[in-house]
């Protein structure tokens, strides 16, 4: 059963939602709230038939006899197949009939439109209509079309309703209002107000004491307005979306192929108009294999034109809320669609307009009150799939190449300011164990380090790559795609630390590369899960470049032995190992038997790690990479405090603090430093284990990099000896 109305055959919300074709030019400016509206045609005149005015007693004699006449009923049908929406319905139904006190219940739904308001309304109505034995009031107020209805017009169509002739309903908007309320009083009446535009419009026709009710449909949230209770509807779920297509479609042709009716209901977007207009053209077309429209509708470039039957289109209704928007809304909302991603910040908004974050944010919330944008985090937006492809069609079309190529390279440079940031400390590193010729290369990248972001620590570093790895490879792959120079995005992005020994990358595989740095990158700050998942997309994303596929498969398994699964770590460190043999590749072979050494550590097997360490070592030796032998260091620290050689890990500790600092490697040195204050400690030498721990915290401080001690859980449980009592104070 559909969320959606059977006027006009499948409208979403109403007849005034869905204009049979056509893209209207946004208005120059929004109409703003309370400003009187045009009376739209077939508005009864606000003006009285006959008579005078007050009325006279005969007049009021009419009333009192029409009082005993029928109730109204003037609830359109409800749909047959309504499907789903039980618990919506539930919680509408229960604060329409629940008392609390003298207020009147007023019940407002807000959503897209097609998301099915108005017929999820009109079946919550009829749920209550028993509860409202006096009658049931209905107005199409035309909220989102070009003549919203005027509240005089309908305060006369529900004083008619109610008895009153037309000499006692007065020409004054105020007084017909106070004539409602005066109708309502004592009566228990439901009052239904559909695609209602602002509180303005809604305030005259509320009744004034309890027992009436009111349930108000609209595609804006009305902020302004006091409510017992609000629904923000969403689309169908997958199931009801699948139960709509059985029930309109028939169920054997949907059973029958349950894979096509999954890609029907989610190319559909699973809103409810979308998925009634797919499940009717099915109904239409007997013959019509699931498969063969969900192929159809795959190519986005055409879902939209595919997603219309008769006179309803889904265009068509988002049209109409287009056309509400001012000049600049309706810029915001065609250029903002312009990203791939799955969200965005206000900052990348900021970056699309090129305006300041305030007036990106005022925008952006601008069009989430019009119910064309959904904020669904704090800062963060989103559109809805089928919105998304109509926004953007409007900007390919209607600011056209140029436009929109500008604002897509204004977004790619937020991102790699961002991703600048985070490797401004790690890329010095990097150069530290480089080749001459490859920091040459990326001289210019490393120059542009000091234009990054800046953030505070490691904390609100994981905290940005968790929440944009997929909007920056979107944007990577939009750059791309709009025909961006891949030479002249290699050279902005080779200040990612994972590229640093590589004077050329093909550009197929960038995208992927910043998510392995990314994820490489959060495993150092001690953020394992976090760079679990980066690397994994990133492992996905590589094709046809062994090498870098084995470095993937070695950062994974050192994550994965940090987060407590040695088996899985293992798994990855000899997937690593098999690619990095053939491609020749020794610092890929050296990070895959560093992952085995660490995931022995893990799983309690110290003498096996220090022989895979050692392994590790030797080839980064032997193969010309002295420097990255150090990487090492830390973790046979470890290994030898696991077999209780503490004296063995203190003068390994001191090796690799001198070998860090004479390097520059602070973060890595105060590494070693704290591991080592650990094994002087069970020493007993507290003094210069509070000396080691001293002499780790200015580093580590200034390297920006410490979340936690990767392997410092991992020596935790050793015996801690206290530094000596200093005696009383």
């Amino acid at each position: 059963m559909s969320d959606v109305p059977p006027a006009k055959g499948l409208s979403a919300d109403s007849p005034s939602e869905t204009p049979s074709s056509g893209t209207p030019e946004p208005a120059s400016s929004p109409q703003p709230a309370g400003t009187p509206s045009p009376v739209p045609a077939g508005t009864p005149s606000p003006q009285p038939v006959s008579g005078d005015w007050p009325p006279s007693g005969d007049a009021k004699g009419a009333r009192a006899g029409a009082g005993a006449a029928l109730p109204p009923a003037q609830l359109p049908a409800d749909l047959p197949d309504f499907t789903g929406r039980d618990d919506e319905t539930a919680r509408l139904a229960a604060a329409l009939t629940t008392r609390n006190g003298s207020a009147v219940p007023v019940v407002t739904v807000a959503g897209l439109g097609g998301i099915g308001k108005t017929a999820l309304a009109l079946h919550v109505a009829h749920t209550v209509r028993d509860a409202f034995p006096d009658g049931q009031l209905y107005a199409e107020l035309h909220g989102t079309g070009p003549a919203p209805a005027a509240p005089a017009g309908v305060l006369a169509e529900f004083l008619r309703a109610l008895g009153a002739p037309d000499r006692e309903i007065p020409p004054e908007p105020d007084r017909r209002a106070a004539l409602l309320r005066s109708h309502l009083a004592g009566r228990r009446v439901l009052v239904v107000l559909d695609d209602a535009r602002d509180a303005a419009q809604i305030a005259p026709l509320l009744p004034g004491e309890t027992g009436s009710a009111v349930l108000v449909t609209g595609r804006t949230r009305l902020a302004e307005l006091p409510v017992a209770a609000h629904l923000d509807l969403a689309p169908f779920t997958p199931e009801a979306a699948t139960a709509l297509l059985e029930r309109v479609a028939g169920p054997e042709r949907i059973t029958a192929d349950p894979d096509a009716a999954l890609r029907l209901v989610h190319a559909s977007g699973l809103l409810p108009l979308a998925v009634r207009i797919v499940a009717s053209r099915l109904a239409a077309r007997p013959r019509m294999r699931p498969a063969v429209l969900a192929g159809r509708l795959a190519d986005e470039r055409r879902r939209l034109g595919e997603l219309r039957i008769g006179d309803e289109a889904v265009e068509s209704c988002f049209a109409l809320g287009y056309a509400q928007l001012g000049i600049e809304e309706a810029r915001a909302f065609r250029l903002l669609a312009l990203h791939e991603g799955p969200d965005f910040s206000v900052e990348a908004a900021a970056a699309l307009l090129d305006l300041d974050v305030l007036d990106a944010e005022d925008l952006c919330e601008s069009l989430v009150d019009s119910g064309l944008l959904e904020c669904r985090a704090p800062g963060r937006y989103v559109y809805h799939s089928l919105l998304r492809l109509y926004a953007r069609g409007l900007a390919e079309s209607g600011d056209g190449p140029v436009s929109c190529a500008r604002a897509l390279e204004r977004l790619l440079e937020h991102f790699l300011a961002g991703i600048r940031g985070l490797f401004r400390q790690t890329f010095a590193l990097y150069q530290v164990y480089s080749e001459p010729e490859v920091v040459a290369a990326h001289s210019a990248a490393a120059d542009a380090l000091h234009t990054g972001l800046h953030f505070a620590d490691a904390a609100e570093m994981i905290a940005w790559m968790r929440a944009e790895n997929r909007n920056v490879m979107a944007a990577i792959h939009g750059y791309l795609a709009g025909g961006g120079s891949p030479g002249r995005l290699v050279g902005r992005l080779f200040v990612v630390p994972s590229l640093a020994d590589r004077t050329t990358v093909p550009a197929e595989l960038l995208p992927a590369g910043v998510l392995f740095a990314m994820g490489a990158g959060a495993r150092v700050m001690g953020a394992a899960d976090e760079a679990i998942c980066l690397l994994t997309d990133a492992l996905d994303g590589l094709t046809g470049d062994d090498a870098f596929i084995s470095r993937a498969h070695g950062q994974l398994s050192l994550a994965y032995a940090e987060t407590g699964m040695p088996e899985e770590a293992r798994r990855h460190g000899l997937a690593g190992l098999a690619l990095a043999g053939p491609a020749a590749d020794a610092n890929a072979e050296g990070l895959c038997w560093l992952g085995l050494g660490v995931a022995s550590l893990y799983a309690g097997d110290p003498r096996r790690a220090l022989d895979e360490l050692e392994t590790a070592g030797e080839i980064f030796r032997t193969r010309g990479m002295p420097l990255r032998e150090a990487w090492c260091l830390p973790r046979t620290i470890v290994a030898h405090m696991q077999l209780g050689q503490p004296a063995e890990a203190v003068e390994v500790g001191t090796r690799a603090a001198e070998l860090f600092g004479r390097i520059g490697d602070d973060y890595l040195r105060g590494r070693v430093l704290a591991l080592t204050a650990v094994a002087l400690d069970e020493l007993d030498r507290p003094d210069e284990a509070a000396e080691a721990r001293a002499a780790a915290e200015t580093p580590w401080r200034k390297s920006g990099l410490s979340l936690n001690v990767p392997d410092q859980k991992l020596v935790e449980g050793r015996t801690r000896r206290r530094s000596p009592d200093p005696g009383p104070a």
